[in-house]
């Protein structure tokens, strides 16, 4: 009886406040959507992006696991590879090898690059790691003898494209100590692009059979860096990776072979992007606080109008907590109600942003083109084009987003908690009421 009197009192009073004209209750529920939007929006935002580059890097530099052997690759055999395709929870197992090297194109400039040696077969071996290149030019060809492909800044430096000749400076030696400059030309048979900037200007990738095959015939079967090969394992859950790291060491008899995760390879870059996200949480987070202010004073006014109301139900029988629990239950409404709105706002900006940003730039240059026309007898030229997220400044096409539901369910039972809790201290006053002192004098 209790429940449904107070959640009776506190409808009647939420939608009789509205009916009346009173905007404080709709400004504070607008307040809480102002803030769910903004919050579910910049987060979907920050996670394309953050997401985009962690899965750049898993998916084509670092894998979720690498295991080397304790004397390099030999150890890892078919038979050690095809074992660790056959774990579960394994979806790729792919042997590489990598070094840095010097490459010269037409021009006389040199760079540094990493090139990664891969399979020939490793779009079949790891479809994931062939779906996050796209290849902008030629084609992603590892069985051409002395073929390479390099990325698209990389070439773009370079002033190379596919069917130029590449020249590639590496360290090779029967031994560490006897490594010498050694040169090989190559053939360049496509450019991809990653959306990975480093990737794009600094790696490469070329056949490691063809590798194994220069160095056989060159007489360097015992050392070089294309022999020191490694494994990269990809795990459906990536989480799972401490897990997967124990039973690949079990699997390969001990503490010889080397395992590592994902984790310790980028561990300062991950911790950074979370840290990142933390305080824009936070920062924008600090809207709850300012609403929950709002919703306080406009409970605590509403408390003052209705002394008169107050001072009947006490008189009537209801108790402190019971009158206390309709102005919570208000406050309750008013999170719930801004929540759903800013919810819905916040998913319809996150999935058409780029139509958002798009039709911001519109209004700018539209704007912008009046000024000048009115201004163009004293300035005598034109507004040049304006663009938010120009490809010539920012290495993006468009504008990722993801909104993520752990996130998101979490920013709504934030703003719920922040008006509950405005309401909680507003309502303390409650107790202060005597019914007979109000109803004697007012």
């Amino acid at each position: 009886m209790k429940a449904r009197f107070v959640s009776l009192v506190a409808l009647r009073y939420f939608r009789a406040r509205r009916r009346a004209g009173s905007t404080s209750t709709a400004l504070a529920a607008l307040g809480v959507a102002v803030g769910v939007m903004t919050l579910t929006a910049v987060l979907a935002v920050m996670n394309g992006f953050q997401l985009g580059f962690i899965e750049s890097i898993l998916e084509v530099s670092s894998y979720h696991l690498q295991v080397e052997g304790p004397h390099g690759p030999r150890e890892l055999d078919g038979g050690s590879l095809d074992s660790l395709r056959s774990l579960r929870g394994v979806r790729a197992v792919v042997p590489f090898s990598e070094e840095q090297v010097i490459v010269e194109g037409l021009y006389d400039e040199q760079r540094g690059c990493l090139l990664r040696r891969l399979p020939e077969n490793v779009e079949d071996l790891d479809p994931d790691f062939r779906s996050r290149l796209e290849i902008v030019a030629g084609r992603f060809d590892l069985r051409q003898r002395r073929g390479i492909v390099i990325g698209s800044e990389l070439a773009r430096h370079l002033g190379i494209g596919p069917g130029d000749t590449l020249r590639v400076t590496s360290l090779d030696g029967p031994s560490f100590d006897a490594l010498e400059p050694a040169g090989r030309t190559y053939l360049v048979t496509g450019l991809f692009r990653s959306g990975y900037y480093d990737f794009d200007l600094g790696w490469s990738f070329a056949s490691l059979e063809d590798a194994r095959l220069a160095a056989l015939i060159e007489g360097q079967e015992a050392a070089g860096a294309p022999l020191r090969a490694r494994a990269g394992s990809k795990i459906r859950n990536r989480f799972r990776d401490q897990e997967a790291v124990f039973r690949v060491r079990e699997l390969l008899a001990g503490d010889e072979y080397t395992v590592s995760s994902w984790r310790e390879f980028n561990r300062a870059f991950f911790g950074a992007l979370r840290t990142e996200k933390i305080m824009m949480m936070v920062l924008v987070g600090l809207i709850f606080v300012v609403v929950g202010f709002n919703i306080h004073h406009s409970l605590g006014r509403a408390i003052r109008e209705r002394y008169e109301d107050i001072g009947v139900l006490k008189a009537l029988g209801a108790s402190d907590a019971a009158v206390q629990s309709v102005f919570v239950v208000e406050g309750l409404l008013i999170g719930l109600a801004g929540g759903a709105l800013g919810l819905l706002s916040g998913l319809l900006v996150s999935a058409n942003v780029n139509w958002f940003f798009s039709a911001a730039e519109t209004a700018i240059n539209l704007l912008a083109e009046v000024v000048s026309r009115l201004l163009a007898p004293l300035t005598g030229g034109a507004a040049e084009p304006f663009s938010l997220f120009s490809p010539a400044y920012f290495y993006i096409s468009e504008i990722p987003s993801r909104v993520l539901f752990h996130e998101t369910l979490l920013i709504v039972l934030f703003a719920v908690a922040a008006s509950t809790l405005a309401a909680l201290f507003a309502s303390s006053r409650v107790r202060a009421v005597r019914p007979a002192e109000v109803l004697r004098y007012e």
